[in-house]
């Protein structure tokens, strides 16, 4: 039976994963982006793979069924998840007993989460400052992937699958089974195809607004806390230059987080503090230098490097803070998918959203993620 076709806005870590599973599945796949593959969101994420303390429950489920999802890419190849584990320090006694009650939330057995001692802390990674470990805990399943090499690999296993990808094409309007494009040099084009799936991150509330749709996702210009206060969904991640002695594991404390990154460096972030400033104030700048002191603290064979690149990325945030994976229109002819959590999910949603698109089936995980919690009486 020949399946349908499906235009995927977006070549994101979503966008990519879907066009993948889909052109595996045998449907027609277009692909279009406002740049290049993994450009937007998904340049600028810290790329940590965990179903850690998150809530409500059915999120953190959501979030290890995407952990397992790699699991099993990994063994079939794919090669940008890096499984190192998650260690969470405790400098103080305070902290030690967060991570007790951490580590006894975790619902599932099978996620390995376990308390460990100072000295089983250093045992795993040697090159912490001893003066600034109390205990930890260590969450095994936990990881980091490299999106630049998966939304490559992934848009590039699509293509070589029969799919096409038009980069640099600005969608300009949708509707029921088409899309209009502009490039760059204001030229427009129609794509036809009998499905539509925007995972354009913080550009798929304009583009659903062009067929008449208001999507539920935070404008980020707008989003404020619970007192009301403005808050930036502003997220910055900054990558040393190579270190001698990396990490092993992928490390978090108060107010900082390390990871290993491609360049055989470190890569670092806080959002607490990144998350303080607007993308165009300068202040911002300063973030970069007040983390890696703290890296610095915690880590001191980064005394001798210097910060290479800086990204800034802009989070996407649903209304209520959850994902959304729904059909938008009643001809159910086109599809959105819009999350915070877009690298640890989009394994597991391409696999979901794939047999939605086109088996019809909605997998059990994603039940309450629906628009219909939107809904007002």
């Amino acid at each position: 039976m020949n399946q349908p076709s499906v235009i995927v806005i977006g070549a994101g870590v979503i966008g990519s994963s879907l066009a993948a599973e889909l052109t595996r599945r045998g449907s027609t796949v277009t692909i279009v982006d406002a740049a290049e593959a993994g450009s937007g969101t998904s340049s600028a994420t810290f790329a940590w793979i965990n179903g850690n303390d998150k809530s409500p429950e059915a999120y953190s489920l959501l979030n290890f069924l995407g952990v397992q999802a790699y699991e099993r890419e990994a063994q079939r190849g794919g090669r940008w998840f890096h499984q190192t584990g998650m260690i969470q320090v405790a400098q103080s006694e305070k902290e030690a007993q967060k991570l007790e009650g951490n580590v006894a939330r975790i619902a599932w057995g099978e996620y390995g989460a376990r308390l460990l001692t100072r000295d089983e802390v250093l045992e795993l990674e040697p090159s912490l400052n001893p003066m600034n470990v109390v205990a930890g805990a260590i969450y095994p399943r936990e990881g980091w992937v490299d999106v630049e090499t998966m939304c490559h690999t992934l848009l590039d296993r699509a293509v070589q699958s029969g799919a096409t990808f038009f980069p640099f094409r600005t969608v300009s309007e949708i509707g029921q089974n088409y899309v209009i494009t502009v490039d760059a040099d204001g030229h427009t084009s129609r794509i036809d195809a009998d499905l539509v799936v925007v995972a354009a991150g913080n550009g798929t509330r304009s583009i659903l607004a062009t067929a008449g749709i208001d999507f539920p996702l935070l404008d980020p210009s707008q989003n404020t806390d619970a007192a009301g206060e403005p808050e930036s969904s502003v997220g910055i991640i900054s990558t040393t230059g190579r270190v001698d002695s990396g990490v092993r594991h992928f490390i978090r404390a108060s107010g900082i987080a390390l990871r290993p990154a491609r360049n055989g460096g470190i890569t670092f972030a806080d959002h607490p503090t990144g998350g303080k400033w607007a993308k165009t104030d300068p202040q911002i700048w300063t973030v970069p230098g007040v983390l890696l002191e703290r890296a610095r603290e915690l880590y001191p064979a980064l005394r001798d490097v210097a910060v290479e690149s800086v990204h800034l990325g802009t989070r996407v945030l649903p209304k209520d803070g959850l994902t959304i994976a729904d059909w938008v229109d009643e001809g159910r002819s086109i599809y959105t998918v819009a999350t915070h959590s877009g690298v640890t999910l989009a394994p597991h949603l391409a696999a979901a959203v794939a047999d939605e698109l086109l088996g019809g089936s909605r997998h059990a995980s994603l039940a309450p993620f629906g628009l219909a919690r939107f809904a007002t009486v």
